[in-house]
């Protein structure tokens, strides 16, 4: 097994050895602790709400392990540029990448130590979910309209129901329709109130209307709330506007994850950054995409988030 560097220790964490004792091959599935002894010393069960099953694990009593991919170190390479960014503070602190059995992990801080049993939130950041890169093949496909009719047998034009293809750029724009993805700049991907299973079946919200239903019953309209997360998803929103290294990337498929507990800790974390990747010219997070300009939307994602937040009545 192969272990990195440390790039950095969080502060007020216990430092990370060089050197990780594995625990027993046979216990280390991803669906479930790494090792029996250190899920004891944890505060809270470790909870995945949203992402592909089995993509994490608890490496420690204050660390998870994420999975990525064998030939792709993407996020690894984006988690160690941000802990020399000013944003370093608005994502899980990243400590090292870890090679076990042909598997690659990055070992990340466990954002969930800092809270008991919390209520979350995860929500899909932009104003659409996939790169550049993989929609410019011009080429209509017969498999993506077939998708597409299922989505909505009248989305196809005339002329794609007569070749009964569409390209990749079709579908995919057509996909982000069917959620506040294009029209708001984020969607609610899942969200697990305290002592409850988590809800998939947001992402096809779409109207704001709704999407304020849902975030205003997820705060459960406490003003205790209210004021943390607005000053937290604020700071996030102005550090991003400072970052040098935010300014020269394009953000696809990048989470908020947003916590509190009973005892009124409230945060806001970045994460997910497999398809963060480098521009050649500077962004602004805010413009209309269109292909070739590599326009996310992050920032007015953002924007309207807490414009939503914002205009919740609270409970007196």
């Amino acid at each position: 097994m192969k272990i990195k560097v440390i790039m950095r220790s969080c502060e007020g964490y216990i430092p990370i050895p060089p050197v990780l004792s594995v625990p027993d091959p046979n216990a280390l599935e991803l669906t479930l602790p790494a090792s029996d002894a250190l899920i004891k010393n944890r505060r809270n069960e470790w909870i995945q709400i949203a992402g592909h099953a089995g993509s994490f694990a608890p490496a420690g009593p204050r660390t998870i392990w994420k999975k990525r991919l064998v030939k792709d170190n993407t996020e690894t390479k984006v988690y160690q540029a941000l802990m020399d960014d000013v944003s370093a503070d608005v994502v899980p602190a990243f400590f090292r990448e870890v090679e076990f059995n042909g598997d690659y992990f990055i070992e990340l801080e466990d954002l969930l130590h800092h809270f008991h049993n919390p209520s979350i939130m995860d929500i899909k950041m932009g104003l659409r979910t996939f790169l550049e890169s993989e929609v410019k093949n011009p080429v209509r496909r017969k498999d993506l309209y077939e998708k597409l009719v299922v989505l909505d047998p009248n989305a196809p034009t005339p002329d794609e129901h007569e070749e009964r293809a569409v390209t990749k750029l079709r579908y995919m724009e057509f996909r982000e329709k069917d959620s506040s993805t294009s029209s708001l700049g984020f969607r609610v991907e899942a969200i697990r109130m305290s002592g409850e299973i988590p809800r998939r079946d947001l992402r096809r919200i779409r109207e704001r209307h709704e999407v304020v239903d849902v975030v205003g019953s997820f705060i459960q309209m406490k003003e205790s709330i209210k004021i943390p997360l607005l000053n937290r998803l604020k700071e996030i929103r102005d550090k991003l506007q400072r970052s040098e290294f935010f300014k020269y990337r394009e953000i696809i498929g990048s989470s908020l994850l947003i916590l509190y507990d009973q005892d009124d800790n409230v945060g806001a974390w970045m994460i997910d950054f497999a398809k963060t990747m480098p521009v050649s010219q500077p962004l602004n997070h805010r413009s209309p995409w269109v292909l070739g300009n590599h326009e996310d939307g992050y920032l007015h994602g953002m924007d309207n988030l807490i414009a939503i937040i914002e205009e919740l009545e609270m409970n007196p």
